[in-house]
């Protein structure tokens, strides 16, 4: 062999190998990414109601929200950028991978 048909097969390998780590590097990081964000989206489930009860001191507790009760745990999130979730305010409840992962604030016309 040559010294240009040597020159050839390296640059192929290396083609190669930068596709094959492009490849498997997208598919890494996509699977990170879905499990920060608590899997795929048919693990997911969104429920907006009016809150009913909550607990009396804190966030972590039973909460009555649309009728259905929802236990809330240290890992649970809490957003009251649309208002504060107190009784008689409209809130939604997102759900991930079966436990309650967040309870937003919000506007009054998301639950009527």
């Amino acid at each position: 062999m040559n010294f240009r048909t040597v020159e050839r097969k390296n640059i192929k390998n290396k083609v190669c190998a930068i596709l094959i780590s492009t490849v498997l590097l997208m598919t890494f990081t996509t699977d990170l990414a879905l499990s920060k964000r608590g899997g795929s989206d048919k693990h997911r489930s969104e429920f907006y109601g009016i809150v009913q009860a909550r607990p009396l001191s804190g966030w972590q507790g039973e909460w009555v929200i649309g009728g259905r009760t929802f236990i809330a745990d240290q890992r649970t999130e809490f957003d009251e950028t649309e208002g504060p979730l107190i009784v008689g305010s409209c809130a939604k409840v997102h759900i991930r991978n079966g436990r309650i992962h967040e309870i937003d604030s919000e506007p009054m016309q998301d639950c009527r």
